[in-house]
């Protein structure tokens, strides 16, 4: 498996179809005396941000600080993931992670995008 083709950007669903995001970032263990090992996948701006530059990635995370919302990053365990084609499952249900914090933020605290329609 190409881990950046084939997860890295990657649409992510629960196991329920939902929408998750895309998976940010990759994390490898290494240890001495030991073929590296995929360990987890991320979720998140910060995450997602620092691919580009840590300086971005750290403006972002205070601002998300500023306004109320954990910038750390949403890690899943490798093992409960299932690569597809063009998506990645993880057998767990999205409304109990904090996966979907932004996105709640979003939907308290606007209630309607101005011009959108109703």
């Amino acid at each position: 498996m190409d881990l950046v083709r084939d997860c890295l950007d990657k649409q992510l669903e629960d196991r329920n179809h939902r929408r998750m995001g895309r998976v940010d970032g990759i994390i490898i263990e290494v240890e001495p005396d030991k073929p590296p090992r995929v360990a987890f996948i991320q979720l998140g701006v910060k995450t997602l941000l620092n691919r580009f530059s840590p300086r971005l990635g750290n403006a972002a995370a205070r601002l998300m600080k500023a306004i109320g919302i954990s910038p750390e990053p949403y890690r899943i365990a490798w093992g409960e993931l299932h690569v597809g084609l063009n998506t990645v499952r993880a057998d767990l249900d999205a409304e109990h992670t904090p996966a979907l914090e932004e996105e709640l933020w979003l939907r308290e605290k606007i209630k309607r995008i101005p011009g959108a329609a109703k």
